[in-house]
């Protein structure tokens, strides 16, 4: 037990920087996604994005960013990321336009957001709120809403607390039919497991949990304290639960639906960060300090201490097997593995961390500078020296028709047009988006109120996860500016990013 206690307080201690290995860097290089550093000035101010591990130069700038209290989501394909400001206002930084814009001036609670596109909070009438670059919707639920959690599959759960119950209703926006309902001894916190197939809460004497997809109620789980925090693991076989006044983690196998093991802490606990990758857990003490204890997943063993102080965005899980961590004025870099110091950025105390993976900074294709070119069916070219038979000067002329035109077959000597190719459209190129919905029947309805130059967008399908997406699109485009002036023509909200066909 001394050695514990040796090891879970003392703060392991480098000799020297270790810098990021070349091998990182260039694994970097390789990957489908870049590794993306984001600081924002915590008093507001202009946000700067890097690459990892180049921390020195950077990537992507703008400016008139506000005070960010929390990141909510981000979204890969619209390139948005989803954050809630210090006045507790949604946003939305749009990294392709280069714009920080507010999501809704309306007073909303429980903000919340899975894809970075979408944001849901409740409002002051207790209705949910879904907000989106393309237009909002709004639900009134059978009781006044509490919060709201939206899952990866589209669908969203709403809570309402009752006296001593919460009830629970799971919709599928835009639609407004309730698909399941169920009722729970009144709840505290929740947590989603991140393949979105199970919620749990805290109550007075556990863990109760649901089923995401119908509500249906799985096997609680009981404990001798309150809970203090929980933290699943990526895959959601297992649950690390902080219990109040307790000097251990209690690990439920969601399987069993019971508690499976143990984690021996130095002492009691009061929030938990999982590694992405599910490999580490950062605790923060509950006694506060300067530290945080770095447990492994793989052992269930305290595996050192970081020196750092615990706020909305640090200490995290960073880039390239690192925790970044804040002491004092600057930001620190340890790696996850023997918690050395790999990087200490001065001043970067005075910024919010955010860490994501996007290949959208990379260099600009020099094929989406090809003019895109309209062909026409009315106009064809024919060579006519090389329609002339030998025995003929000139080529034989149609057949006259009268007001009242029969159907004559043209000689065989003739020249009929060659039929022409509609132009190839360029490899990649920037779309226009106006929705992205859960049906193909609304995104057919939305295409079909959409006209640009007598022209409607198209529905495209896509897979996110195990959900079926339908967009409402036009282009590619050979040019930003072209697609936005397509945009700007349609009278609605739009939003622009760059893809491959």
């Amino acid at each position: 037990m001394r050695r514990l206690l040796a090891l879970a307080l003392a703060v392991v201690a480098c000799k020297g920087e270790r810098r990021a290995s070349a091998g990182a860097a260039a694994s970097s290089a390789t990957r489908a996604s870049d590794e993306i550093v984001l600081r924002m000035p915590r008093a507001g101010g202009t946000a700067r994005a890097y690459i990892y591990p180049n921390l020195d130069s950077v990537a992507w700038a703008v400016q008139s960013t506000p005070p960010v209290s929390s990141v909510l989501a981000f979204d890969g394909d619209a390139g948005l990321i989803a954050l809630v400001d210090d006045k507790g206002q949604p946003r939305r930084i749009d990294l392709r336009l280069t714009q920080t814009r507010i999501a809704s001036q309306s007073k909303l609670t429980s903000l919340a957001s899975v894809t970075g596109s979408e944001i849901f909070g409740v409002t002051t009438a207790g209705s949910v709120t879904r907000l989106t670059p393309s237009g909002d919707w709004t639900f009134k639920p059978p009781g006044s809403a509490t919060w709201v959690l939206p899952q990866p599959d589209g669908s969203i759960v709403v809570g309402s607390n009752d006296g001593t119950r919460t009830n629970l209703w799971r919709v599928r926006p835009t639609d407004e039919e309730i698909l399941d309902s169920a009722s729970l001894p009144r709840v505290g916190q929740s947590v989603r497991t991140q393949l979105g197939d199970r919620l749990y809460f805290t109550v007075d004497s556990g863990l109760v949990g649901v089923q995401t997809r119908d509500l249906s109620l799985v096997k609680s789980v009981r404990f001798r304290q309150p809970v203090q925090a929980i933290a699943p693991t990526p895959s959601g076989d297992r649950l690390y639960v902080a219990l109040r006044g307790e000097a251990r983690l209690s690990v439920v196998d969601r399987y069993g639906d019971a508690i499976s093991g143990a984690v021996e802490l130095p002492g009691p606990v009061s929030e938990l960060r999982m590694d992405p990758f599910g490999q580490q857990i950062l605790a923060r003490p509950a006694s506060g300090g300067d530290s945080a204890w770095v447990i492994g997943v793989g052992n269930d063993r305290v595996s050192g201490t970081v020196g750092t102080a615990w706020r909305a965005d640090l200490p995290a899980f960073g880039p390239g097997a690192t925790i970044a961590t804040v002491r004092g004025e600057d930001v620190i870099f340890v790696g996850s593995r023997d918690l050395c110091q790999i990087r200490l950025l001065s001043g970067g105390a005075k910024d919010f961390w955010y860490f994501f993976t996007w290949n959208g900074f990379r260099p600009r294709s020099a094929d989406l500078d090809q003019p895109v070119i309209f062909g026409s069916r009315d106009t064809v070219t024919v060579d006519s020296l090389a329609s002339m038979t030998p025995d003929s000067a000139t080529p034989p002329s149609p057949p006259l028709r009268d007001a009242a035109p029969t159907m004559i077959e043209p000689p065989a000597s003739y020249p009929l047009p060659a039929p022409s190719s509609p132009p190839a459209l360029p490899a990649t190129g920037y779309v226009v988006s106006f929705a992205a919905v859960l049906t193909q029947q609304k995104a057919t309805d939305l295409a079909a109120a959409i006209t640009v130059n007598g022209a409607h967008p198209r529905v495209a399908p896509s897979q996110s996860g195990s959900t079926m997406i339908y967009r409402v699109v036009m282009g590619p485009f050979a040019t930003k500016d072209e697609a936005d002036r397509i945009g700007r023509d349609s009278g609605r909200q739009y939003w622009v990013y760059e893809s491959n066909r």
